[in-house]
């Protein structure tokens, strides 16, 4: 008769749905540690490509069905560029949920107590969904998990192009990338052009010229050197139908026309503007 109960129990149990926020049924906020507390400055074990990335802590919070939460900002985080790459974007901060016993695995040394350090910046989001948002995964592993995740919001148009030189009517093969990064907002993009070789050596020398008009109805126009790695660079680029030039040293003007949207980017109509 005890096995009767104890199977329909547990029966009961396995049926029900499990909960989707742990934070719905009640948390604990601002708790004390015994080795963490906020406003503490962290080094920790970060990724190679994450050069000089130190993390503070900004919360701790006690949630029963994941234990202790603690709220961080990470600094110089590298999204942009991929792992193996020579380091040259580790600007970004990320903000992230993490368990206690992650985080001790991941620290070194600490390098000192900046006093109140402010809301984190994805306390909201985490209190509606805290089991999902909290990682249970070491920084530097949640990093990767991120920035995979970041990378698949790339959205890229890829085209090969003709151009001609002015000494010459034989044309060269160039390859012309187009990549939007997502702002999670339906008027907003980042914009990298990249032009190679169709070996994928990049093109130095160069112009890129963007206008048109931008959601606010008033003109949108940028004109861009070529950086490193052949690479042109629009931040907050409005979505809409824009005119495209691209002059490069030594081949005839190229004109088209670029079309943003939150689907992607595309080039369309490029041909010579001779």
């Amino acid at each position: 008769m005890i096995l009767s109960f104890a199977l329909l129990a547990f029966a009961a149990l396995q049926q029900q749905p499990p909960i989707s926020n742990p934070c719905a049924t009640g948390y604990t906020e601002n708790v004390w540690d015994p080795r963490f507390t906020p406003g503490q400055h962290w080094s920790y074990r970060a990724r190679p490509i994450d050069k000089d990335s130190t993390l503070f802590i900004t919360k701790i919070d006690y949630v029963p069905e994941l234990g202790v939460v603690l709220q961080i900002l990470v600094d110089h985080v590298d999204f942009e560029d991929k792992p193996g790459d020579r380091p040259v974007n580790n600007y970004r901060h990320e903000s992230m949920a993490i368990r206690r016993d992650s985080l001790d695995s991941s620290v070194l040394t600490l390098l000192g107590v900046i006093g109140t350090t402010g809301s984190p910046d994805n306390y909201g989001p985490w209190t509606k969904n805290c089991g999902g948002l909290t990682y249970a995964t070491t920084v530097a592993d949640t990093l990767k998990t991120l920035q995979e995740a970041y990378l698949d919001r790339l959205l890229t148009f890829t085209a090969s192009i003709a151009l001609h030189p002015t000494s010459t009517d034989k044309p060269q093969k160039l390859t012309l990338s187009l990549t939007q990064r997502d702002h999670s907002s339906p008027v907003q993009s980042d914009l990298k052009v990249q032009i190679s070789t169709e070996g994928t050596a990049p093109i130095k020398d160069g112009q890129v010229e963007i206008v048109g008009p931008s959601s606010l109805q008033s003109e949108f126009h940028v004109r861009m050197k070529t950086q490193s790695g052949g690479t042109f660079e629009v931040p907050s680029m409005p979505t809409g139908n824009f005119q495209f030039r691209l002059t490069l040293d030594g081949f005839r003007t190229m004109i088209g026309t670029l079309t943003v949207s939150p689907g992607g980017v595309s080039l369309y109509n490029l041909r010579s503007a001779d």
